[in-house]
Formats: structure tokens, sequence, C-alpha cells
């Protein structure tokens, strides 16, 4: 996945408190979009497929629609996860960003579900392709694991579906080895850095 990251005097930003900021400044969060986007294009790794993040915000007008349609039409295996990191998020402007995703067949994931700071989107959960279930779930079955249920029931929903599960968070190998019994169909997290990197060393 591409991710951005940010820092400041050396020291690392996460990104929710930058883009809260940008949001308010619509030109400005564009062209960060622009130059952020551009930079994970260009250092894609060759193999695999890519998910790319993109805010609805910046679907505001013809001009911006253009430019995104552009830009992902002709790469090869990628996918856009549609993100809502405002609360002000307005229905129309989330469906009329799928709408434009879709008219040029860029494939759609949903991001960050049961993270409890963002709202559930059914529209974009019968449009997207892949379902990515937040860190909090892992966190959640921890403590009782009954939550389990009820993503075992998420996962019932893609397969009759044909959508795929994605279980981001996997930071252990406790986390990775509890992800394959669930039986989800990919994870995501710091483990596999930890282990490119052990790899790198060996």
């Amino acid at each position: 996945e591409a991710l951005a990251r940010f820092e400041m005097d050396g020291e690392q930003i996460p990104p929710s408190p930058v883009l809260e900021v940008a949001h308010e400044y619509p030109e400005l969060f564009f062209d960060l979009e622009r130059e952020l986007k551009l930079k994970q294009l260009v250092n894609r790794p060759k193999d695999g497929m890519l998910f790319v993040n993109i805010d609805p915000h910046n679907f505001s007008d013809s001009e911006k629609i253009f430019y995104w349609q552009s830009l992902f039409e002709d790469e090869d295996n990628i996918c856009i996860e549609v993100t809502e990191n405002t609360d002000g998020m307005q229905a129309h402007l989330l469906s009329h960003c799928l709408d434009e995703l879709q008219k040029v067949g860029l494939t759609i994931a949903q991001d960050d579900i049961g993270n409890e700071q963002k709202p559930f989107c059914f529209d974009l959960t019968r449009r997207a392709t892949y379902l990515k279930f937040d860190r909090q779930w892992l966190l959640k079955i921890k403590q009782c694991l009954d939550y389990q249920e009820i993503l075992r029931g998420f996962m019932s929903f893609a397969k009759a579906q044909r959508k795929h599960c994605i279980l981001e968070g996997v930071e252990t190998e406790e986390d990775f080895e509890f992800a394959k019994a669930l039986g989800v169909d990919f994870v995501q997290g710091y483990y596999f850095k930890h282990l490119n990197q052990s790899s790198k060393r060996g």
C-alpha cells in the first residue's frame, strides 16, 4: 500500500493531522495529493497490486476528476482506496467520486472498516472489490474472542459477493497466525516489513 508519511525537524508526523489541515485549503490539498500520488507511482514495486488512497474531496470539480482518471487509468495492477478522512463527508460527494472512478474501470477498495472514527458506507461496500478491515479488529478480538464472529459475518458476505478481505494491523507472528486461521484473503502490516529487514540482514 502507498502511504503518506510526513516528517518535520527530523520527527515523524502522523498523516491524519496534516490531512485535516489540508482539508481547509482545497487547492493546496489537491496539490499535496497530486505530488504524493506521482511519487508513489514512480516508486511503486514492479510486481503486485498497488493500493493508493484517494480522498473524495479531491473530486470536487471536472478538472480534478479528469486529472485522476488520466493518471490512473493506464496503470496496471492498481486499486483505489477511497478514504473518509472527515466526519463531514457528504454522501453525494462520495457517490460522485465512486462513479468517476468506475467510469474508467478502476478497482476500488473500502478502507478502515471497523474504525470507530470513520463512518460506514454501504454504497462503498457494494462497489468495492476489496474490503479492508481496520487493525481495531485484532485489538478487540484479543479483548473478547466473540468479536471474531462479527468479522466472520463480513467475510461470509464478501465471499457471497466475490469480494476479497484484507486484515490490517498484522504486526506479530501471533497476528499472522490468527489471520490465517480466520481465513482472510490477504493481510497487511509492519510484521512483513520486519521480516523483509531480517531477510536482508541474513
